[in-house]
């Protein structure tokens, strides 16, 4: 048998070229398809897409309403929650979050567009708005009155529309730029709503709509009817004591002060108030119904008072209080008399972060604070709470200072610590 292998057949070299053909082509295809891919991962696929149009409507940037003062014991019930915690002046207020003040407590709350708002004593209010839209600038806030008396100032607006919307459980209000007023929900439901100064709409929940001006009222009764609008009387002058006055007693618990006002035309009484402090929360004197265009008050301890007043019509209307007007009662000798009685100077908390001292404490109404020689705000019953900035950096003493009306001194020292 011969080992000599047989030639291949012309068939045979056909079928093997186009076997070696094909492999070459599905090789190179291979090769090429790599690299489109190749290509199209590096130019295109690596390239940041382009930016989405934006949307029609305008996204509203929310801006959180803040508070401006706290007096007594006022609680916060933020959206989302079911505790009610204490106010803080660092706390920022939203869209649904509930205000509520207790008896002698009251609240200022500083709105984005300026517009302030002050809680009287024993309210609940709802923040309802308190936004500002990116494109036109245009400012919107709102808030919701469930009991108790709100007083509210608005500002010059920065762009056309926006406002201030005020409402209760039978009216709802859109007070215009630069008005002052203050709304009432009773008991029974009825609401007040007074305008001292600009203008005021008025929408109850029967339909009805009035325009009020200023020096205007309207009562809406809880079934959403309104009364005829009343013309409220103006505000009375204050005479006696100026403001700033000091008054010097040798005995002040048996003197007797007097507080005088310019009589206004119209009115058949007057409603005075006499405070510790200028929000009126806890008025040591509080008598409406006075005939006269003066009232005499007995023994006054030392010690700054503010008092204000507001004359009423024979319909009843009251109109806006006065702005009020300080002074202070000292014994004989004055305040900077040597060897008077040191006031009570409590320091409840002292705290450091960083370089700033947080202080808060209790002295006597009237008296004068000082932290290491800068002056601290005290409130009319003698509370302070302040921020102090501390420059040297280390271990150091903070020096507390209170001084009496009677020219006594109190004076504590503390250890802090202060960072870099």
């Amino acid at each position: 048998m011969s080992d000599k292998k047989p030639p291949r057949s012309q068939d045979d070299l056909l079928d093997w070229f186009t076997v070696s053909y094909r492999s070459v082509y599905l090789v190179v295809g291979g090769v090429v398809l790599v690299g489109a891919l190749a290509g199209y991962f590096f130019f295109y696929a690596r390239t940041p897409p382009a930016p989405a149009t934006p949307p029609t409507t305008p996204v509203v940037n929310s801006t959180a309403a803040r508070f401006r003062s706290i007096e007594g014991n006022v609680k916060v019930k933020p959206v989302g929650t079911f505790e009610w915690v204490p106010a803080d002046a660092n706390m920022v207020l939203r869209k649904s979050d509930l205000v509520r003040t207790g008896a002698g407590s009251a609240a200022e709350i500083s709105f984005v567009d300026g517009t302030i708002v002050h809680v009287r004593p024993d309210s609940l209010i709802t923040i309802e708005e308190t936004s500002e839209d990116p494109t036109t600038r245009q400012r919107k806030v709102a808030w919701h009155i469930s009991s108790g008396e709100v007083n509210f100032q608005t500002m010059r607006r920065t762009s056309a529309g926006g406002g201030a919307e005020i409402s209760t459980p039978t009216v709802r209000t859109t007070a215009g730029e630069q008005t002052e007023g203050g709304i009432r929900v009773a008991d029974s439901g009825d609401s007040d709503v007074r305008v001292y100064r600009g203008t005021t709409q008025v929408e109850t929940r029967a339909g009805e709509k009035v325009t009020l001006g200023s020096s205007e009222s309207v009562q809406v009764d809880s079934s959403g009817k309104a009364s005829a609008k009343r013309t409220l009387p103006p505000v009375p002058g204050l005479l006696a004591p100026p403001h700033q006055a000091e008054i010097t007693y040798p005995d002040p618990t048996r003197a007797t002060t007097m507080l005088a006002w310019k009589a206004v035309p119209g009115a058949i009484s007057y409603h005075v108030m006499l405070d510790y402090s200028a929000y009126f929360n806890r008025p040591i004197v509080d008598r409406a119904g006075i005939n006269d265009n003066s009232v005499q008050l007995q023994g006054l301890d030392t010690g700054k008072y503010y008092w204000r007043v507001a004359a009423v019509d024979k319909d009843g209307a009251e109109g806006a209080f006065s702005e009020f007007a300080r002074f202070t009662v000292v014994r004989q000798g004055g305040p900077g008399s040597v060897g008077g009685p040191p006031p009570p100077l409590q320091i409840q908390e002292l705290e450091v972060r960083t370089n700033i001292l947080q202080i808060k404490g209790r002295t006597e109404p009237g008296a004068t604070v000082t932290v290491n020689g800068q002056r601290v705000d005290v409130a009319g019953d003698g509370v302070f709470n302040e921020f102090i900035t501390l420059d040297k950096p280390g271990r150091q003493w903070v020096i507390v200072r209170a001084t009496g009306l009677a020219g006594g001194v109190n004076e504590q020292k503390r250890p802090v610590v202060v960072g870099d």
